[in-house]
Formats: structure tokens, C-alpha cells, sequence
């Protein structure tokens, strides 16, 4: 597998979900076999039309007892317009009985036969199955909106978590709007003690997608963001640019 790439936010209602399961679609766009699993510990967060019949909790006691199986995993694979995804827990009581190592043990079984893995890790630390993706990652993406709280949570995270555990990342501005009266990208990078982000901007719709059953890649704006962030990884049709050499 070439990378492990985590999302992580700073709350709940960042846009997590929207962000991993977009960058899964470009990365299949652009000809690359992409597992995208769903580990925010949440039901019914996805923007994808999946059949409601597998979810993590089907890998549950596998999972605890260390002997999954690669047909375990394939037997809870939807594939959805050409991404193979796991699907997230039904139940979300349940999300708290995964281990610390869960994504260690379930990709250990088909690390072979995907080029990217790209793993919604939500945003409750307390859970077993967020510390697996943030130690699993090879790069990790932090998830902040321009909101006082959510700006506030994910500087908690980083020093209480994320910086003991040592599992650096990058920053990602979701929801972006050049508004006066929120905080703007420099404020955001002093409070986080960051000093580079991404920016996605913000786009209508949201419920939309919901309903619709589909990301926000058809929005320019919204595309442009996440194709910025695909390039780190898989440069598209424009110049690799400066993201590409920060992460080398």
C-alpha cells in the first residue's frame, strides 16, 4: 500500500466525513485502488448509496481476538462507484469495544491490493478505533472550521493526544469564508500553533449531499480545495506546486 491517509477533526460537525470520502473519490479518479473506511464511531454520517447490510461492527469480535481474516474484510467491502469502502458501526455504543489496534489488524490482511487507504478518523479520541487510525497514518490531516469551538477542541487534541502520541499532521480549513467576523486563516494557524494549512472553502448544499447520497466534488470551489490536497500524493493535470515538496 502506498499511503495511509487519516482525517481527524477538531468536532464532530467539521466536515471529516465530506473531506475523506472526496479525497477517496479523487484518488479513484484519478486511477488509483482506494479502501476508504469509515472510523468516525458514527452511524449514518456517509454521503455514499450503501446497502445497510455490513459495518465495522460485523469485524468486531475478529478484531478483538487478533484473527481477521482478508476474507473477513471482503465480506464487509461495498464497492461504490469504484471505491471499495468499509462501512461505518451501525450501532455506535459499539464503536467503544474496537481496540487501539484495529486498523493495524484489519489492514494487515489486504494492505496488497489497494494503492491508498483513506480512513475517516472523526473526531472522539476516547475511542479505541480514532487513536488505531492516528497511529496507523502515514499522513494525517487535522480538521478545523473557522468556529471559536471547534478551533479550541482541535487545539486540545493536539496537546493532549496528538503530540504525546507524536502523530504529526497538517491542517485543513474546511468551510472557509472570508468573513471578517470569523476568525480568518493566520488567527487560526497562531491559535494552533501551526504554520501552514490547506484551505477548503465553504459551499451550500451540504443537506443536499446528504440526500443526495454524494460528495461536493461536483462544486468548483469545493473540488478545487480537495484536488489541492490529492496533488500532495497524486499530482493531477496542473504544476505540483508547493504542497508537494512539504510533504517529501
Amino acid at each position: 500500500m502506498k499511503k495511509i491517509i487519516g482525517f481527524f477533526g477538531g468536532d464532530s460537525q467539521v466536515g471529516t466525513t465530506m473531506l475523506a470520502q472526496s479525497l477517496a473519490e479523487v484518488l479513484q479518479q484519478r486511477g488509483k485502488k482506494v479502501l476508504y473506511l469509515m472510523g468516525s464511531g458514527k452511524f449514518g454520517d456517509e454521503f455514499l448509496p450503501l446497502s445497510g447490510r455490513h459495518s465495522l461492527d460485523d469485524l468486531k469480535a475478529a478484531v478483538r481476538s487478533g484473527k481477521v481474516t482478508a476474507e473477513d474484510v471482503y465480506q464487509n467491502i461495498e464497492e461504490v462507484r469504484g471505491i471499495s469502502v468499509l462501512p461505518a458501526v451501525r450501532n455506535p455504543l459499539s464503536a467503544s469495544y474496537f481496540t487501539e489496534r484495529t486498523y493495524e489488524i484489519l489492514l494487515a490482511e489486504v494492505q496488497g491490493d489497494f494503492e491508498y487507504a483513506v480512513i475517516d478518523g472523526g473526531s472522539d479520541a476516547n475511542l479505541g478505533i480514532t487513536i488505531s487510525a492516528l497511529n496507523i497514518a502515514d499522513y494525517r490531516f487535522f480538521v478545523t472550521t473557522q468556529q471559536s469551538k471547534s478551533i479550541k477542541r482541535l487545539a486540545m487534541l493536539q496537546k493532549n493526544i496528538v503530540q504525546p502520541l507524536q502523530c504529526t499532521g497538517d491542517l485543513i480549513i474546511n468551510k472557509y469564508q472570508k468573513d471578517p467576523a470569523l476568525f480568518l486563516k493566520k488567527e487560526i494557524l497562531s491559535l494552533c500553533e501551526m504554520e501552514t494549512a490547506f484551505i477548503v472553502p465553504y459551499v451550500e448544499y451540504g443537506w443536499q449531499a446528504e440526500m443526495e447520497s454524494k460528495s461536493l466534488l461536483r462544486y468548483g470551489k469545493f473540488s478545487k480545495g480537495i484536488s489541492a490536497i490529492a496533488d500532495v500524493f497524486e499530482p493531477g493535470s496542473q504544476k505540483e506546486g508547493v504542497w508537494k515538496k512539504h510533504f517529501l
